[in-house]
């Protein structure tokens, strides 16, 4: 798979509420196989902040914005947006990120 110039890097900071740290982290690993599955990913990895316990992040590289924008239409993107709300004690802080280097 190529990476060209439309390539879209995202980071994506969850943070649970205080005892949901579990549940969250769960709901989160059950996006990683589906949407690796997905044409058009590139990378989609789970990350745990080793300094704040129930902080995670999504790495995560599509070919396109298009690509981008499927993945959010998948049914396993629409059950973390039910299911997340009730778990996190913020909404999620998206980065969007282009590449120079």
């Amino acid at each position: 798979m190529t990476t060209g110039t439309n390539m879209i890097n995202v980071l994506t900071r969850f943070k649970a509420q205080s005892g949901k740290e579990k549940a969250l982290l769960e709901l989160l690993k059950s996006l990683v196989q589906p949407t690796r599955n997905e044409l058009g990913c590139v990378k989609y990895e789970l990350h745990q902040e080793n300094e704040k316990q129930g902080h995670f992040i999504f790495i995560k590289s599509f070919v396109d914005h298009a690509a981008f924008e499927k993945h959010q239409n998948t049914g396993h993107f629409k059950r973390l947006k039910k299911e997340m709300p009730e778990l996190i004690a913020q909404e999620p802080e998206i980065i969007i990120l282009s590449r120079h280097a």
